[in-house]
């Protein structure tokens, strides 16, 4: 069962009076809470079973009581005991009228007075049980009864076992029981007493407004539940939530290294599923036409349901398993504190306490995507540029073998070339000197393209 027990109900016209002869019975029966030695495991009285009989009509609910799973399986005056004893203090607002109630809290075999009677509020100005009841039977507004309960060993361990203890938990949270409560802090006007049973120790606490306002909603109901939970237990829950935030922390750094190296090898020879592959390309795809905001929660729904899918992938990584493993321990461990059944872990994909690793993986694959493209004009860049260069080199070595040639042919005897040249410009042929003037000229002008 839950670490603590918080059961709450309200009452609209506390003036009337609505309860049965169970509740009367239950709450006027002298030693109902201990039973004689010897008896323990002695079969139920007609009566007890009777009564429990219109416990489970008036209230199908506590048919889930621990209390009756244990009288089911053994029906004996102890665990009927049990079970009549628990349902009072989960329904002691069913008493006869409000007086009885108030009556009840402060008065009922096994709570601990504080001087006369049980009851204790926000200060310790002495109070009047009587001018207290004819208070909260003539209000007219709505008036809340919340019980809060702890299993004794932790009433025994964590010091909740006197009223003094319970007292200083109501005042130091009351803006809290306001806020739940929607009811201004200097209206707010409560009552509590402690009873200090066998198996679960707990208050009943009475709230309502001096001016009739406010409201309770579910939200609230667990708001306060929490701000109980957490504050008697919060040792324990700093521990959690230490070890917890220890876990996560080392997850997230263990992805990212998953991450990178999976980035590693798809760039290699070395093998990697084709379906992690093919989500990393697909999300390169899809954020080339995205231009919002590189965020996982500003996604659009296609996208992120590529990013969950990757991050699925990763969650089957044996280091990760284990890591999220201990993290859902320990996060069941602290849902224990308000809910008896333990509520299915969360696939890493869908737990928002990682939303970071999804960041991770969009920045990454952004960036990676980013390079490539520059890479690539880079490359293209370069090949033009050298393609050219080589073009240019080619031509200045065929210029300067052709000015080699015809420096040699100026070593051949002047006479017999001056001979030659003059018979061909007699026929009309070009002769080497204006073969080499055109080469000059081609050289000046190629070497000008070049140093532009």
């Amino acid at each position: 069962m839950a670490k603590i027990i918080f059961t709450s109900r309200y009452m609209k016209n506390p003036a009337s009076s609505n309860a049965g002869k169970l509740i009367k019975y239950m709450g006027t029966r002298d030693g109902v809470e201990k039973l004689p030695n010897g008896i323990d495991n002695s079969p139920a009285t007609k009566k007890q079973n009777d009564l429990i009989c219109t416990a489970l009509k008036t209230v199908p609910e506590s048919w889930d009581y621990p209390e009756m799973k244990s009288y089911l399986k053994n029906k004996t005056k102890a665990n009927a005991t049990e079970f009549l004893n628990e349902f009072l203090e989960r329904n002691a607002d069913r008493i006869d009228g409000v007086k009885k109630l108030v009556n009840y809290y402060a008065e009922r075999p096994g709570v601990e007075k504080i001087g006369k009677h049980g009851l204790f509020s926000q200060t310790d100005d002495k109070i009047n049980l009587d001018d207290v009841a004819d208070e909260v039977s003539s209000h007219n507004g709505i008036v809340w009864t919340h019980v809060i309960s702890l299993k004794r060993e932790d009433a025994e361990r964590l010091g909740y076992n006197n009223a003094n203890t319970w007292k200083n938990l109501v005042r130091r949270n009351a803006l809290e029981i306001a806020k739940a409560h929607k009811i201004e802090p200097s209206n707010l006007q409560w009552y509590g007493a402690f009873h200090n049973t066998t198996h679960h120790p707990h208050i009943h606490l009475l709230v309502y407004s001096k001016s009739g306002q406010g409201y309770l909603t579910n939200k609230g109901i667990e708001s306060m539940r929490s701000t109980f939970g957490n504050d008697i237990f919060r040792n324990e829950q700093y521990k959690l939530f230490e070890m917890q935030t220890e876990i996560r922390d080392e997850l997230k750094n263990e992805a990212r290294n998953v991450i990178d190296d999976l980035v590693a090898k798809i760039d290699s020879d070395v093998y990697v599923s084709d379906k992690i592959v093919d989500l990393f390309k697909k999300l390169a795809e899809q954020l080339k036409s995205y231009n919002g905001r590189l965020m996982y929660g500003y996604l659009p729904k296609s996208i992120k349901e590529t990013v969950n899918n990757i991050v699925a992938e990763l969650a089957r990584d044996k280091n990760l398993t284990n890591l999220y493993s201990k993290w859902n321990e320990i996060n069941r461990e602290k849902l224990s504190l308000y809910y008896d059944k333990e509520k299915p872990d969360i696939p890493l994909e869908d737990n928002k306490e990682f939303r970071s690793i999804k960041n991770y993986i969009l920045k990454l694959v952004n960036l990676i995507s980013q390079t490539t493209t520059t890479k690539e004009i880079y490359k293209s860049s370069v090949e033009q540029s050298v393609s050219g260069i080589l073009l240019a080199l080619s031509k200045l070595i065929a210029n300067s073998c052709k000015r080699k040639r015809a420096k040699l042919l100026g070593q051949v005897d002047s006479k017999l070339k001056s001979k030659l040249e003059k018979k061909k410009i007699a026929h009309g042929l070009r002769t080497d000197r204006t073969v080499n003037q055109n080469e000059i000229e081609n050289d000046e002008e190629q070497g000008f393209t070049m140093s532009m």
